[in-house]
């Protein structure tokens, strides 16, 4: 039992044959249509562009069927209600051998592109078009004097005749079917098919009014048969060759039909009358050289076209290129300054932290021998410089923190309590105001992360720590873990902090991020640079979005799972996370699953 794709196939091969079939008698019907009175031979032998177009677009093993097909189809066509004879199946025949020389040609050497887009395209088609006749033309010319339908005195007029009618089907229909026929053809906007309908409409106007009214004898060099050459260049510079070869088919029809009719400057008389096989050679002469013409012309500005799009695309690609190399160093100069501070952080830390101890155990000598009655300056000046002494320390530590290369280390893990455990540290550590409102929204179902809890710890204790210190006279602090999934990349979990404080203005916005940048007045600007470094190191993400007047949410993007340490975590069925708010002053209620908080890490 054959199975469907073959099925498929073999419709569309028998649809394509029958279209050949359809296409290749229709065109032999309007070549016999085209012939004038008491004329052996076509002024344009359509089939011939037909075969040619059918040999080039399809298979090599199909190349034997289309030849067969157009040797039996001919002869029915040309002579309806009448059997093939031995004359028309030999004329037929020739005119496929005339057809297969030139198909094998163009696309075994040629390399012919069915567009026609390149000048190289349209020059290997006109070789074809003026040499390859010759093979029909000589056998079929002597078959019709060997039968007696021309005198053998006329044979070499009647050549020129059959040899240019073939030559103008290859030249005509050839390029009109194969470019109206490709589908990768660029489709034309509403306008641009307006436009050319005009172009069509003032071509066949002009030579129907021009050609009607001149009467016949005229020679054919008269000003009214170069008013087509417009229209033919504004074809080509316009429409390239799909709207070229159309515009010569008008061309063609309408000055034919008028000199097979005897009107017109191509009909020329000899001995008082009309002559039409000298009118049909001067016909088919001056529609070759403005048929090549415009194909020339056409391909020619396809070139250029297409040149110009290459630079243009070329163009893009460096200017993104410049792009991203300009980003490459200015990525490099910052990780080289960054790489200066921290060296930098590193040993002025080192340097200066063993003389602050000194100074902070001599600082708490004196506090405990100084008395607070008798001595009440001295023990202000004490208070004063343990203060000091305790943001030297924390400005230092977070030197440390910032110049230390981190390295987590990762074990799976519930990440809610670590959320939580760092929420409560936040809340015990700010003084909060009566009005705050803190709302939870943890999903249970969540399932384990790879993460360092300590490292993730510090990280959202200073994210709340901010929070918290944006809203001084309340507001609503909201946290959201859920689990988010964007295939094809592994699933992550999503924790969003959204606060209710002013906003961050647009200028501070751009320098979150930038170490020892901040505004607050006893801030050391490490806080956020840390807290990226640790998200990062979990190759995480964090994203801030903040609104003017309305508040600002902060986004951690942590994977839920990880090969490179040797473990895997799997998800389980998610669920709905529960929505726990808490009033202002009391303590939340437990959570199933969670861990009491740890005591609050030093500050960042």
């Amino acid at each position: 039992m054959p199975k469907p794709k073959h099925i498929v196939q073999t419709w569309s091969s028998l649809g394509a044959g029958a279209s050949f079939v359809l296409l290749y008698g229709l065109g032999t019907w309007l070549g016999m249509g085209l012939s004038p009175q008491h004329e052996q031979l076509s002024a344009i032998w359509p089939p011939s562009g037909v075969l040619l177009t059918a040999l080039l677009l399809a298979r090599w093993r199909d190349w034997p069927v289309l030849l067969l097909l157009a040797v039996l189809v001919g002869p029915f066509t040309s002579m309806p209600g009448h059997w093939p004879n031995t004359r028309t199946l030999l004329m037929s025949a020739s005119n496929g051998l005339e057809v297969f020389v030139g198909a094998f040609l163009l696309r075994r050497h040629a390399g012919l592109n069915p567009s026609l887009e390149r000048v190289r395209d349209v020059l290997a088609l006109l070789a074809v078009a003026l040499l390859s006749p010759m093979l029909s033309a000589t056998p079929g010319v002597t078959l019709l004097a060997f039968h007696g339908k021309i005198a053998w005195e006329q044979w070499w007029a009647q050549w020129r005749v059959f040899w240019v009618g073939d030559a103008m089907g290859l030249l005509l229909v050839t390029p009109l079917l194969l470019t109206w026929g490709m589908r990768d053809q660029v489709c034309w906007t509403r306008p641009r098919a307006r436009e050319f309908a005009v172009l069509l409409l003032g071509l066949v106007t002009t030579l129907h009014l021009g050609f009607h009214w001149l009467p016949h004898g005229i020679s054919p060099h008269h000003p009214i048969t170069y008013s087509a050459f417009p229209f033919i260049l504004w074809a080509a510079l316009r429409f390239e060759a799909r709207g070229t070869s159309l515009a010569l088919l008008a061309l063609a029809a309408v000055s034919i039909l008028h000199t097979i009719t005897g009107s017109g400057p191509f009909v020329l008389e000899a001995h008082g009358a009309a002559s039409p096989r000298a009118s049909l050679i001067y016909l088919q002469s001056f529609l070759a050289v403005i048929g090549a013409s415009g194909l020339l012309l056409a391909a020619a500005v396809s070139e250029l076209r297409r040149a110009r799009e290459k630079s243009e695309r070329l163009n893009e690609e460096l200017r993104a290129s410049l792009e991203e190399l300009a980003a490459a160093q200015r990525e490099l100069v910052h990780r080289e300054r960054m790489a200066a501070v921290g060296e930098l952080s590193a040993s002025v830390a080192h340097e200066v932290r063993n003389p602050l101890g000194v100074i902070a155990n001599a600082v708490a000598a004196l506090t405990r021998s100084a008395q607070p009655d008798t001595n009440s300056t001295t023990w202000d000046l004490l208070g004063v410089m343990g203060e000091e002494v305790g943001r030297l320390d924390l400005l230092i530590t977070g030197l440390v923190d910032f110049a230390r290369p981190l390295e987590p280390h990762l074990l799976s893990q519930p990440l809610g309590p670590v959320v939580e455990g760092a929420l409560e540290s936040a809340l015990s550590t700010e003084p909060r105001p009566s009005t705050l409102q803190v709302t939870r929204a943890l999903d249970p179902s969540l399932p384990d992360a790879p993460l360092d809890a300590q490292l993730l710890h510090r990280a959202l204790h200073n994210l709340f720590l901010n929070a918290l210190q944006a809203m001084p006279q309340g507001g609503s602090l909201r946290v959201e873990v859920s689990h988010q999934v964007k295939p094809p990349g592994p699933p992550h979990a999503l924790i969003t902090i959204t606060d209710t404080g002013p906003g961050i203005r647009p200028e501070v916005m751009q320098r979150l991020f930038d170490p020892f940048f901040t505004t607050k007045a006893l801030g050391t600007g490490l806080g956020l640079p840390i807290v990226r470094g640790i998200v990062e190191a979990h190759r995480g993400q964090v994203e801030v979005n903040s609104t003017l007047g309305q508040g600002t949410t902060i986004s951690l993007r942590l994977p839920l799972s990880s090969t490179s340490r040797g473990f895997t975590t799997t998800g389980l069925p998610a669920q709905k996370g529960s929505e726990i708010p808490s009033e202002a002053g009391a303590e939340p209620p437990p959570q199933k699953g969670m861990l009491s908080s740890s005591p609050p890490p030093p500050p960042l």
